[in-house]
């Protein structure tokens, strides 16, 4: 009479052992807002490039139109700082499955940058923040389809760096090299992040990060 309890105790102990087994952690999750006017066909070419380059899991937020509180009416374009603000305020707390929130759009953003009080850029993002925005209106300049789209990808993931800890080198061809408001500095980088910005990001954001000896563009601008 003793052998069924004694199968009933080993099965209960089993099942409790399974039950607090730590659950599964959650992946590290991008999430790409599109704001108003933008290129759509670059969508997932900056989901693969964010993938590629940082190994996390991306998604794509339901679209959404800038917000006319971000606009700045004399220069007929939109305030980033501002933009952000929106972001962080409205759309972080509704999708708490994002680690980060990256806004792409293709209208004109700026910022204030002493001397000037407003000045044209390419994207902002906030140390250790929640969210960036990147706009592809300063990266078509003499820029055809794939120069387009690598530039898109390069700032994307360079504003995406910021909001991972990772700030400003001076290092030539780094990912995380300051862009200095000028298209240049982006063409030269290879798209990839040197040890310093690599280091910083892992050890801030407890991400591990792919290695690469090479970005591979072939992938991330496959049609």
């Amino acid at each position: 009479m003793r052998a069924p309890l004694a199968v009933f105790l080993v099965v209960a102990a089993v099942s409790t052992a399974r039950a607090e087994e730590p659950a599964e952690p959650k992946p590290f999750t991008v999430c790409v807002q599109t704001l108003g006017s933008h290129h759509a066909n670059l969508v997932p070419v900056i989901r693969r490039g964010i993938e590629t380059l940082y190994g996390v899991r991306t998604e794509l937020l339901a679209h959404r139109g800038l917000p006319k509180s971000a606009y700045y009416k004399p220069r007929r374009r939109y305030r980033a700082e501002k933009l952000l603000d929106f972001i962080d305020k409205h759309v972080v707390p509704k999708h708490r499955e994002c680690n980060r929130i990256i806004a792409f759009t293709r209208l004109d953003i700026s910022t204030s940058k002493p001397p000037h009080r407003d000045w044209g850029i390419f994207g902002l993002a906030t140390l250790d923040g929640p969210s960036g925005v990147v706009s592809t209106f300063r990266l078509r300049r003499r820029a055809r389809r794939t120069l387009l789209a690598k530039r898109a990808v390069k700032v994307v993931n360079h504003e995406l760096g910021h909001t991972l800890g990772a700030p400003h080198v001076s290092e030539l061809g780094c990912l995380m090299e300051d862009g200095a408001g000028t298209i240049k500095t982006v063409d030269r980088e290879t798209g990839l992040l040197c040890d310093l910005s690599r280091r910083i990001i892992e050890t801030r954001s407890k991400i591990k990060l792919p290695k690469l000896e090479r970005f591979n563009w072939r992938s991330v601008l496959r049609p």
